[in-house]
């Protein structure tokens, strides 16, 4: 498994620069995904305060007026039944379903025990609907054959027409299902014309029947008179009237209702605001509909269809984007949870607090409602509820969003593009630098060129990364050299000592003079010191980093160590003068003494083999603010090379000369200064005349010097 993996590649620069990009691409669908919500909840919250503002001027408008007391007739003995408006189709089949869930909340009770009733009334399209749930124990339904009309359960209904004339109607059932309607005669007893305007339906339930009828306003006079009664047979041999109930008023002098609908003056308020596309709902505080319009022309409501045919798509989306770009649920109310949401709202206008949610309307759109509520002279009277569809805001907020892809991809497709063509210009540049690189060292890994021309020139990375493989073959090329000349350097330096101590040997061992047996000794002597010095050469920086890894550093005056060092150098050296120059006063570094006089060494021994014959060696110390500086300068030749290249191993700058040199002193310089935390440069004079080297090390701070240490004891 091990061998798998390591024989995996990872995938090519085209397609890391094209993933890179695809990815970065992505946020831009992200962002304005983000964007599009909040600019969502600001354009809602606006609509919100606007429709609140709204609301607020429709209260303002009917308590100025004295509309809740305003009904269709000024009889103030009339006692009122209300009609609420009813939404959607109804169908006159007996069930309940169509009337929502408000029937026991409108229904009124009128008698008790058998034949008792519940009535709720309803209004729609100029038509009175009516649900009654009648408690009735025996079912006793009419003889087609028998004309007179009290030998069977009926429901008879009284009204004044338009001329104010009081007349009456009877719904008659020959079995469960469809009624038939007749008019009465002047005493109630003999069924007149039939009435096919008054349509009925009567259902049996476990508790009794339930009749649902519809009864068209035109047939009423303006003042919307209306009474209803339940005539109760229950012995089908007799068939003789067991009880009338009757939904009558409870004053004596009135036989009928007022059946109350929309309040005409409160219509004529709110038309007259002229609002747009507005639904517009005045409510009491008895929670009855007093007032409901809703603008909206066929053509608008086409251009609002068509919109949500149009924004369909992004409707179904919503939810999976909402949850991919911002990790939420996204949550719209049902149109069950958006009455819900309508009656808290009115709920809470009622109990004096405006309020104000985001739902869905009948018609399936989203839209904002408000509710504030009007107050006459400190009393809650009702309220006013106005709605709008936001589809606009969603229009905009789907055709942004639809545009924010349409850039997305188009710059998905040109960056795509452009990412493709510079990743296959630059892969051709890494290859064709590779191939330089390849060509300059062959099979058997000599180097067949010191240097490179491909992207040599250029300014970005790639140019850097040629310049750097051309100055590493040329490091490569000048170690090969050295390779290559280092056994014939090697058989002629170590030869010359070896057969000086051969012949040394040889001349002992014929000789009996000790005078000549002493002067051959010491010339073997000096051919296996030569040949120890060869091999110490060569040892030193093989071993140097490895011994320098343990080593421990001590704070150590460099002032007294240099200074000691110069004066041991001015006795071992007579034919040389060194001058030594330092400020008074200590100069205190964490260092290891023993590897500062071995960098000293090898700097002098660079000094001493390029310094002009009558010229002193200088050796300087200097003190900085947070280093100390080790100076050693020497008059002769000016460097002509490279700096960067002197303090790299295996690289001499030196002429041939009789003396074996590897290139390793200045190294070992450079090694033992990084190693104490310092740096190593080389420069020439200001004036031409000899090479300086500069060996700076970090100064010990005052704190932890011993002079510190005495101090604090004393």
């Amino acid at each position: 498994m091990k061998k798998f993996f390591t024989k995996l590649r990872g995938p090519k620069l085209q397609v890391k620069l094209l993933l890179l990009f695809a990815v970065v691409l992505l946020v831009v669908p992200w962002l304005g995904y983000v964007q599009l919500v909040e600019m969502e909840r600001l354009l809602v919250q606006g609509q919100e305060n606007t429709q609140r503002q709204i609301a607020s001027t429709v209260a303002i408008q009917l308590s100025n007026r004295d509309l809740f007391n305003d009904l269709p007739v000024q009889i103030e003995d009339y006692e009122h039944l209300f009609a609420q408006p009813l939404d959607g189709v109804i169908n006159v089949d007996g069930e309940s379903v169509d009337w929502g869930q408000n029937l026991d909340r409108i229904s009124h009770n009128f008698g008790t025990g058998d034949g008792s009733f519940q009535l709720a009334l309803g209004e729609m399209v100029n038509t009175l609907y009516g649900f009654l749930q009648i408690s009735d124990l025996e079912h006793v339904y009419r003889d087609p054959g028998n004309i007179d009309i009290n030998t069977a359960d009926h429901v008879r209904i009284s009204y004044k027409n338009t001329n104010g004339d009081a007349e009456q109607v009877a719904l008659t059932f020959s079995s469960p299902g469809e009624a038939t309607s007749f008019r009465l005669d002047d005493d109630a007893s003999q069924f007149g014309s039939p009435l096919g305007e008054v349509g009925g339906f009567l259902k049996e339930t476990d508790e009794g029947i339930v009749v649902e009828f519809e009864f068209p306003l035109s047939l009423m006079g303006m003042n919307r008179d209306f009474s209803i009664a339940f005539v109760d047979v229950d012995d089908r041999e007799s068939r003789a009237v067991q009880q009338v109930v009757e939904a009558q008023p409870d004053s004596e002098t009135d036989s009928f209702y007022l059946v109350v609908f929309r309040s005409a003056r409160t219509m004529d308020v709110i038309q007259s605001l002229g609002y747009v596309d507005t639904r517009i709902l005045v409510v009491d505080n008895q929670r009855r509909t007093r007032g409901e319009i809703e603008d909206g022309s066929v053509d608008s409501t086409q251009s609002q269809v068509q919109r949500r045919d149009r924004n369909r798509v992004f409707h179904a989306l919503r939810p999976l984007l909402h949850r991919v770009f911002l990790g939420e649920q996204f949550n719209e109310p049902t149109i069950g949870e958006s009455e819900q949401l309508e009656q808290e709202a009115i709920e809470s206008a009622l109990a004096g607090e405006p309020h104000a949610v985001r739902r869905i309307s009948m018609s399936g759109a989203p839209s904002i409602l408000a509710a504030h509520p009007v107050v006459v002279q400190g009393e809650i009277l009702g309220a006013v509820v106005v709605e709008q569809d936001i589809e606009d805001i969603l229009a905009f907020q789907q055709t942004a969003f639809g545009q924010i892809l349409l850039i997305t991809l188009l710059a998905f497709v040109v960056v795509i593009v452009v990412a493709l063509g510079y990743s296959i210009r630059l892969a051709y540049r890494i290859r064709k630098l590779r191939r330089a690189a390849s060509r300059a060292i062959d099979e058997h890994g000599r180097l067949t060129s010191s240097s490179i021309s491909a992207e040599i020139n250029a300014g970005d990375e790639i140019g850097d990364l040629a310049r750097s493989i051309g100055g590493m073959l040329e490091r490569l090329n000048q170690h090969q050299q050295f390779l290559q000349r280092m056994p014939r350097t090697l058989r002629h330096e170590i030869n010359n000592p070896l057969n000086t101590v051969s012949t040394s040997l040889e001349n002992l061992r014929n000789t009996t003079d000790p005078d000549e047996q002493e002067r051959y000794l010491q010339s073997a002597r000096r051919g296996v010191m030569r040949i120890g010095s060869i091999v110490q050469n060569l040892s030193d920086a093989a071993s140097l980093e490895d011994s320098l890894t343990n080593e421990e550093l001590n704070v150590v005056d460099l002032h007294e160590l240099v200074q000691g060092y110069v004066a041991n150098l001015q006795s071992t050296h007579k034919d040389v003068q060194f001058v030594f120059r330092s400020a008074p006063g200590k100069a205190f570094a964490r260092v290891s003494d023993f590897y500062i006089e071995q960098m000293l060494d090898k700097i002098v021994d660079n000094a001493l083999d390029f310094h002009r014959p009558d010229s002193p060696i200088k050796v300087q110390l200097e003190r900085g603010r947070r280093h100390l500086r080790i100076i050693v300068a020497n008059r002769g030749p000016a460097f002509r090379g490279n700096w960067g290249s002197v303090f790299n191993s295996l690289v001499s700058h030196r002429a041939q000369q009789s003396k074996l040199h590897f290139g390793l002193g200045l190294y070992v310089v450079r090694v033992i200064a990084e190693f104490h935390g310092g740096s190593v440069r080389a420069i020439n004079l200001v004036d031409g005349s000899g090479v300086a080297i500069a060996v700076e090390l970090p100064l010990v701070a005052d704190s932890e010097s011993p002079q510190s240490d005495t101090r604090q004891t004393a």
